[in-house]
């Protein structure tokens, strides 16, 4: 299956048991490092940066919510993974939170930023607005 996002010029494509995501060489920098560098927190699938405009990503069957109290436990260990990898996601929309046993997967941080970073995020609410909102979905 391919999805285009012409908006960001980017290319989705899953391919087996990975999606691929080809966009501009800044914006798959950009994904590539905060998702190699929130990996550990266990809140983003698994990447590997295939070439200087493609990632792909562990393809991640998403459920449902089944539990919301154990679901939205999760809202602090996100925001706090994210704080203590300086990053800001920036457009923590539905489309960006994935459902894995009742934990939140991040995908699409192309462009995110660094918590020093002076640029306005897209969405100007801040991290914790947004996916408080989508969780809450």
């Amino acid at each position: 299956m391919i999805l285009s996002n012409r908006e960001r010029n980017s290319l989705v494509w899953r391919s087996d048991d990975w999606v691929y995501k080809c966009q501009p060489k800044y914006l798959t920098d950009n994904e590539f490092y905060a998702l190699r560098t929130m990996f550990p927190s266990g809140y983003v699938p698994y990447a590997e940066q295939v070439d200087i405009e493609t990632i792909r990503m562990t393809y991640i069957k998403t459920s449902s919510v089944t539990d919301i109290d154990k679901f939205m436990i999760h809202e602090k260990g996100v925001l706090d993974a994210m704080r203590r990898a300086g990053l800001r996601h920036g457009d923590l929309t539905e489309y960006a939170v994935l459902v894995v046993d009742n934990r939140p997967l991040i995908i699409d941080w192309s462009e995110s930023r660094t918590w020093d970073d002076p640029r306005p995020d897209k969405r100007p609410d801040g991290d914790g607005h947004w996916l408080s909102l989508t969780m809450e979905k």
